[in-house]
């Protein structure tokens, strides 16, 4: 027996009210002839089916292009039917004459002024605004009237002294909000190994090879300009510093100018910056613990063993992996350990194919698919990260005083010159280079429509390197204050100068939109 709905979901619709019995008679023939499956599938897909209907044959399916949303109580009254693909139908049905209205997406002062769309916000930048902001109120203060107060506040103890836990909020910032912020960092690598651009290795292969060389050239480019026959070892330990890539900050960038890009950058960018926050989340953890208390180590590698068992288990309950994550934080931090690396083996032990819980608003990865439990992770902590975790280690962080002799150490000691040089000339070298040569090599291909240009501008994104520096120059030059200071400023320079230069090497490219009108 044929069912009318799906009858109904395969007959073009005219007018709204009538059907053409020729229509009829054929939807109802490719019925009778589809097998048992395959009837299921067009069931199942009705809405697709009414989606590809309204595309061909419906008067009333208005296409709606990038940009622009239907207004949520019209669609619901009109009958809107949404396509997750790369434009969206609005189908209006046949009970009604009323046209549904659309709203254009939220530009980034809406946004500011409603605090509504916070992931519209972080798609128009407005996390290395809020950073970028914050930093500049942290050099303000740092540098007026009220500097002292300002860096008594940071100074200031709070927590349990029983637990080993009174620490000035400062230490907090660096050792709690950041663990949160490597939580969320590890989400959106595991998502990429496990449904993005990691899970192939064809695929990841050549943006793997330039962050290897986006690590290795600025690692070299520092020791060259800090022998450790002629430096202070305090100094030399900075050889990690210009390693890292702020995830954040260079897709900020890089989302002002897509338009000018072809889509494949995206995927690059992302994957290079992922490799490169792995590569020095592993420094961190191997070249910078302290002395090593082994009885918090054990504890340590049991609270990691059962957040991985919970991940076998396909445990969903995230209490269970909250729970177990704070017990790991506290043996690291005790143990000597950074205890910022357990957020990022607390985002590993997420299970990668547990489904997203009920009601879940999270956009899925994978094309087609239904939200994760990872992708509805991303979706909750990618906003805590930009907009709260990274503008307060900005603040707590970058207030650094600034004179004259203070602005030209930047340039004439060696650690100035190492973290700058490193960064604006060791990154999109290593990071174009290395990536040429596997290309010439045919060890990796380049993204459809990427060539050599493109590669660059990616080596100099890579290059923006703001927080993941700033918190590695906390940990590489910790016992020497003054380096420390010269190192901060240093990354903040290379980074903006990292960021305009970047910015205009995009800026002056032609829209893909004009190249497929003269092509």
């Amino acid at each position: 027996m044929i069912d009318e709905d799906r009858v109904t979901a395969l007959v073009p619709q005219g007018d709204g009210n009538s059907r053409t019995p020729h229509s009829r008679a054929r939807a109802m023939r490719t019925l009778a002839r589809a097998p048992a499956a395959r009837c299921v599938s067009i069931q199942r897909s009705r809405d697709r089916d009414v989606v590809k209907n309204a595309r061909v044959a419906t008067p009333r399916a208005t296409i709606v292009p990038r940009g622009f949303r239907p207004n949520a109580r019209a669609s619901s009254r009109a009958g809107v039917v949404l396509d997750r693909s790369r434009s969206t139908v609005v189908a209006k049905s046949s009970s009604s004459d009323e046209a549904p209205r659309l709203t254009r997406s939220k530009t980034f002062t809406e946004t500011f002024m409603t605090g509504v769309d916070v992931r519209a916000a972080l798609d128009a930048g407005f996390g290395s605004v809020a950073l970028l902001g914050a930093t500049a109120l942290s050099l303000m203060l740092a540098n007026s009237a009220a500097s002292g107060v300002w860096a008594s506040f940071w100074h200031a103890h709070i927590g349990p002294a029983a637990l080993g836990l009174n620490m000035s909020l400062h230490h907090w910032t660096n050792e709690g909000l950041m663990a949160l912020f490597f939580f969320a960092v590890g989400l959106e690598i595991k998502r990429e190994f496990v449904h993005g651009s990691l899970k192939s290795i064809k695929q990841a292969a050549l943006p793997c090879i330039g962050a290897l060389g986006g690590m290795i050239v600025p690692m070299g480019v520092y020791l060259a300009l800090n022998n450790p026959a002629m430096t202070a070892s305090a100094v030399v330990a900075g050889w990690a510093i210009p390693m890292a890539t702020d995830i954040a900050f260079a897709m900020g960038v890089y989302n002002f100018f897509k338009n000018k890009l072809p889509g494949g950058v995206a995927a690059f960018l992302l994957t290079l910056a992922t490799v490169d926050d792995l590569g020095a989340i592993a420094v961190i953890a191997v070249c910078f613990a302290k002395s090593l208390t082994m009885s918090y180590i054990a504890g340590a590698a049991a609270a990691t063993g059962a957040l991985f068992l919970a991940c076998k288990k396909e445990v969903t309950n995230m209490a269970v992996y909250a729970g177990l994550g704070v017990a790991l934080w506290y043996c690291l931090l005790q143990g000597g350990i950074n205890a910022d690396v357990a957020g990022v083996i607390a985002a590993f032990a997420v299970p990668g194919n547990a489904p997203a819980p009920a009601g879940s608003d999270a956009t899925p990865e994978h094309e087609g698919g239904e939200p994760t439990l990872l992708d509805h992770l991303v979706h909750k902590f990618a906003p805590l990260s930009a907009l709260v975790i990274m503008p307060l280690f900005a603040l707590a962080n970058t207030g650094v005083p600034l004179d004259a002799s203070m602005i030209g150490k930047v340039f004439t000691e060696p650690v100035g010159q190492g973290i700058m040089f490193g960064l604006l000339l060791g990154k999109p070298v290593g990071i174009a280079g290395l990536s040429w040569l596997a290309v010439k090599a045919k060890v990796g291909t380049l993204p459809n429509g990427m060539n050599n240009v493109h590669l660059l501008i990616v080596g100099l994104l890579g290059g923006i390197g703001f927080t993941m520096c700033l918190f590695l120059v906390e940990m590489a030059l910790a016992g020497n204050a003054a380096a420390a200071n010269t190192g901060k400023l240093a990354v903040l320079v290379s980074s903006t100068l990292a960021a305009l230069i970047g910015a205009g090497c995009m800026a002056r490219l032609p829209d893909r939109d004009a190249k497929l009108k003269t092509a």
